[in-house]
């Protein structure tokens, strides 16, 4: 079942959580903090934590383009993206308690995804022992996660969970880092992590570290459509022959952030040349998205998701249930300005 939609011009407060229907059709916004025992729960005392649990949407992204710029001596290839978060959320709920002793400390990862399973080799396993490690705290963390992102589509579902983690540690045990800190603790989890952790539409280079918030205008309904098949972002990477790519920013950001709607014409990947050559499908779906009335389509990321934008939401909503009708997964979704989880 695709996850559930928000609804269009749902109002969501900075700190929030969005409670979803059992039917996985609707949602609506609760506050993230409660009065419990006569008491508030929001942290007022940043030198020691008050609450215990967090409970957090970690978002999807897209790639409005992505240019492949180099590589550097240590293999890591240099990027040039312009990144936008989307409403297509995993859930997230983060649970600390302090320990006197590392012994009856640890973190455990739970997850209700066979493809993306708990465990220590989970990127969100990974986040919370180098998040202790960092904060010189010693603590019990239990990390639950509800699956709504396809794994291996390029959408950054897991790099967002692990960024979901470190945001909610941090506010559970005292703040010890800012947000500049945070995303330097995440470029060590991955390239997408920085972005997430500071949740706003941006301009990202280098390998993912550095990242420049931007304002954009407001963009076309989207949606995102996959054939289920994951794609491995290393070997993606593999592929990659830079002098089929550019060699310097060729990528006009102004063009998306001087007003105005962005231009289908802008959309680009230099991934997509490579994923294709692993799984041709991901041209068909770009063309099939073209023709239920996209009036631009891209890969996202290592793929192999597509996404396509829509002239209105009614229609998009349509393309939607017509390609999930024939088998593959479809949602119709909205850019945000903002991500749930680094807002509070």
């Amino acid at each position: 079942m695709p996850p559930p939609r928000i609804e269009r011009g749902l109002q969501v407060p900075e700190t929030c959580v969005i409670s979803f229907s059992p039917r996985g059709r609707s949602a609506k916004v609760l506050p993230l903090y409660q009065k419990a025992a006569g008491r508030s729960t929001r942290v007022r005392n940043n030198t020691r934590p008050i609450r215990e649990e967090a409970r957090l949407l970690a978002p999807a992204k897209i790639n409005l383009y992505l240019r492949i710029l180099g590589r550097r001596t240590d293999g890591y290839h240099l990027l040039d993206s312009l990144m936008v978060p989307i409403s297509l959320f995993d859930e997230i709920v983060v649970r600390a308690r302090h320990r006197s002793s590392a012994r009856d400390a640890g973190v455990r990862v739970t997850s209700d995804s066979e493809t993306a399973p708990g465990g220590p080799g989970n990127l969100a396993h990974r986040a919370a022992a180098l998040f202790l490690t960092h904060a010189r705290r010693t603590a019990a963390v239990d990390i639950y996660i509800s699956k709504h992102i396809p794994v291996g589509g390029g959408l950054g579902g897991g790099s967002s969970d692990a960024a979901a983690v470190l945001l909610a540690l941090n506010r559970l045990l005292g703040r010890p880092f800012d947000t500049a800190e945070l995303a330097r603790l995440g470029s060590q989890l991955g390239a997408d992590v920085p972005f997430f952790v500071h949740g706003s539409p941006a301009h990202v280079r280098g390998i993912g570290e550095q990242v420049s918030p931007v304002t954009l205008p407001a963009l076309p309904p989207l949606v995102i459509c996959w054939d289920h098949y994951p794609l491995a972002t290393t070997l993606v990477y593999a592929r990659v022959v830079l002098s089929l790519t550019s060699s310097a920013v060729v990528s006009n950001i102004t063009s998306f952030v001087s007003g105005g709607k962005p231009t289908p014409g802008l959309l680009m990947n230099d991934l997509e040349g490579p994923a294709a050559q692993i799984h041709p499908e991901v041209l068909a779906l770009k063309s099939r998205l073209i023709e239920e009335g996209a009036i631009g389509a891209l890969m996202t990321g290592s793929g192999a998701a597509v996404f396509g934008m829509w002239p209105d939401a009614e229609s998009a909503s349509g393309a939607a249930m017509r390609l999930r009708q024939s088998g593959l997964w479809a949602q119709s979704v909205e850019a945000l300005a903002a991500s749930p989880a680094a807002t509070e």
